[in-house]
């Protein structure tokens, strides 16, 4: 069946069912039984299609917060009825039918206010903003079913002649009964405005279908206030009359598109050509369906549910929940999985090609470190040359002699010469890993107190100073000083007793200043060495001093 006949059909189900109740309603036998069953076939009736309405706009309208406005609005209609059949058929005192009439006025002022809402949360922009109005709304709404329920103390909405308890049979209307209807209006009058206003649909051709039931809403209002004898033998119903006609506005806003819907599933299915898709319930038992969707047996179903599936021709079988079962689709996934395939393989010979070139990197990386070891133990090599050589001689003294004592006095010698050569090769390193080629006064101090250690052997007192342990200074100018501590030592060693080498930094000055206890006249033995200056304090001790760095600079 199509959608255009099922809303034929339900649209002929309901016009049947409203001439039925109506017909109940002109029907007044004078058996009191018969009377009696014919108003209750005619309630039944009605609360059966308004209960059938609110599940239909629990089902179909899409709008999360609007279905939620929508549904209490046929909730409070079934409220009505409700409070109308107790009003009329279980209570008959005047006090309890006083109250069920002021009962009336709960649904018949919220029911707009709540269209109104619905209508505001439609493409809302601003949620925070939408809210704090609909309080301001729902406020106003209170206070005016507040001031219903205390007319008995001031009388505003309804007036009464008589004395309590009060009657609807005799009453007229006060300036807050305007003001009920008014409200009324202008929230029903908001509603189909917001609604057209926000509207996408082109053309805006039925957006009549609202208005009619809301004219006829206000002429019967404007009627029953002037008790019109036409409205009062034809229509006196008025939770009938009212809750027809708003249902007939919020409806008709349905009908005409201007609240959505999720309706013609079916036609939707049929028309999407490339769309592979079935509808199941939660026993997955087949109600809509597209395309050339594949059968699939419970199990692979189950399966689908927890995990996507792709069958062996590359059509993956997708799945997501909906209210009241699954929704399966295929999609040719074969493209992309030949892709996935090309890339796969592009991963692979990537990831050997990286491998090769790891490997190429490190052989390189070993290459230039073998390389540079070289060039730093060629470039000590040569700036110890003269020790290694003096080494080599010692080595062949030492052979040659028979003396112990010039034995261990040659063997002291060998110490220090390779005390020095271990030290001045750890400083070079240090000199090559440091950030901007600098050496602290620490590594100074280390290396002249271990040469200092192995003059011992030599039967020479040696001390040292060295100042500032944390300043860093210029590589060069920390192994100048080393290297002249070295020089002096090997040249005085067999005339020396004792040595004070003492290293310090004056007004930006790195000064060299030696203290040296000896017989022999230094000035011949350094005068090699122009930049020392020698002088002789006392009969046995000689000064030996130089300036290695001036303001910054290395001479």
């Amino acid at each position: 069946m199509t959608y255009n006949k099922k809303k034929m059909l339900s649209c002929g189900v309901i016009l049947i069912s409203v001439l039925l109740a109506y017909i109940c309603r002109l029907a007044r036998p004078e058996n009191v039984f018969m009377r009696n069953i014919a108003d209750q076939c005619r309630n039944c009736i009605y609360l059966g299609i308004y209960c059938a309405w609110v599940i239909y706009l629990e089902k179909h309208v899409v709008h999360k917060k609007m279905r939620r406005c929508l549904t209490a609005i046929g909730c409070l209609m079934v409220f009505w009825f409700f409070v109308r059949t107790v009003k009329f058929h279980i209570l008959h005192d005047p006090l309890g039918e006083h109250v069920c009439w002021y009962l009336y006025y709960i649904p018949m002022i919220l029911i707009p206010v709540l269209g109104l809402a619905a209508a505001m949360f439609f493409g809302e922009k601003d949620e925070e903003k939408t809210v704090r109005r609909i309080k301001i709304l729902l406020t106003v709404a209170v206070v005016l079913i507040v001031s219903v329920f205390t007319n008995d103390l001031h009388q505003m909405v309804f007036h009464f002649a008589k004395q309590p308890p009060f009657s609807d049979n005799d009453y007229s209307y006060g300036i807050l009964f305007m003001v009920i209807q008014g409200w009324m209006l202008i929230c029903l009058t908001g509603m189909e405005i917001i609604l057209i206003r926000k509207s996408r649909i082109p053309g805006k051709k039925q957006f009549w279908l609202p208005i009619i039931p809301g004219i006829l809403l206000l002429g019967w209002n404007i009627g029953n206030i002037f008790r019109l004898p036409f409205i009062q033998t034809f229509a006196g119903d008025m939770t009938a009359v009212c809750c027809l006609l708003m249902a007939a506005i919020y409806q008709g806003c349905i009908l005409c598109g201007l609240i959505q819907t999720n309706n013609r599933y079916f036609e939707l299915f049929q028309t999407s050509g490339g769309l592979d898709a079935e509808i199941t319930d939660y026993s997955f038992q087949r109600y809509y369906h597209s395309g050339d969707f594949p059968q699939l047996s419970p199990e692979l179903r189950s399966m689908i549910v927890n995990r996507s599936f792709v069958q062996e021709q590359g059509i993956r079988i997708n799945h997501i929940p909906i209210r009241g079962g699954h929704l399966f689709w295929s999609e040719d996934i074969s493209v992309l999985l030949d892709q996935y395939q090309d890339i796969r393989e592009q991963q692979e010979e990537l990831i050997a090609r990286n491998r090769l070139l790891k490997k190429t990197y490190q052989k390189e990386a070993e290459r230039r470190k073998a390389e540079e070891q070289n060039r730093l133990l060629n470039m000590i090599q040569s700036q110890t040359a003269g020790q290694l050589e003096l080494l080599s001689q010692l080595m062949d003294e030492l052979e040659k002699t028979e003396s112990r004592e010039r034995y261990n006095w040659i063997l002291g010698k060998i110490v220090v010469v390779g005390t020095y050569l271990k030290r001045r090769k750890n400083l070079v390193l240090t000199q090559y890993t440091s950030d901007g080629n600098l050496l602290t006064m620490e590594d100074l101090r280390q290396s002249i107190a271990e040469s200092c250690d192995s003059l011992k052997l030599c039967k020479i007192r040696a001390a040292y100073y060295v100042e500032s342990g944390d300043v860093q200074l210029n590589a060069d100018d920390i192994l100048k000083c080393y290297d002249t501590f070295e020089w002096l030592v090997e040249q005085l060693s067999d005339v020396m007793h004792s040595i004070f080498y003492r290293v310090s930094q004056i007004d930006e000055d790195l000064r060299i200043s030696v203290h040296i206890v000896s017989e022999a006249d230094l000035r011949d033995l350094v005068s090699e060495r122009p930049e020392l200056k020698v002088q002789q304090e006392d009969e046995n001790e000689w000064f030996v001093g130089c300036i290695v760095l001036r303001k910054g600079g290395s001479r």
